[in-house]
């Protein structure tokens, strides 16, 4: 089924069933279930928003990354050691302040998101195909989503703070 959205239209019947579609796709996007992918790393909730940030932004120290997952220090900080104990983020000092570290992604860790975007893009891609979308504009429409979704996302995001 194909919903469709008035996109001149701001309206919260628009808006929240752009909600519901996001949540209802992403749930559908899991990686652990099923038809999963073997052999993936196991994260929490929290712990994968981590390491998305620290994947987005190489070198981020601890408060950057809780203030852009939204985490307490606290939580950020038991997120942190459980991905150190998995091998998927590494601490190194910082170069301009010794007392300070800096957030890396391990190359288990990149591995690791290498497979899942790889796993999400096939997912979309034969979601995609059944609804027959035209080669020619779907780049360019997918492009256009990616980037009202990327514009929703950091609006979201600012308002948590």
């Amino acid at each position: 089924m194909i919903t469709t959205v008035d996109p001149a239209s701001n309206s919260d019947a628009a808006l929240a069933e752009i909600a519901e579609l996001i949540l209802r796709i992403g749930r559908d996007l899991e990686p652990n279930g099923p038809d999963g992918i073997d052999g993936l790393v196991q994260l929490t909730g929290t712990e994968a928003a981590v390491m998305r940030w620290i994947h987005r932004a190489p070198g981020t120290t601890p408060a950057a990354t809780a203030e852009a997952t939204g985490l307490l220090r606290s939580n950020l900080s038991a997120a942190l050691k459980s991905l150190v104990a998995k091998g998927m983020v590494e601490k190194r000092p910082d170069p301009a302040d010794g007392r300070s570290v800096r957030l890396h992604a391990t190359p288990l860790a990149e591995d690791n998101i290498a497979r899942l975007r790889e796993f999400w893009a096939g997912r979309l891609r034969d979601a995609l195909s059944v609804e027959a979308v035209s080669p020619a504009s779907s780049d360019a429409d997918l492009t256009t989503v990616a980037a009202v979704l990327g514009v929703i996302d950091d609006g979201v995001r600012r308002r948590q703070h």
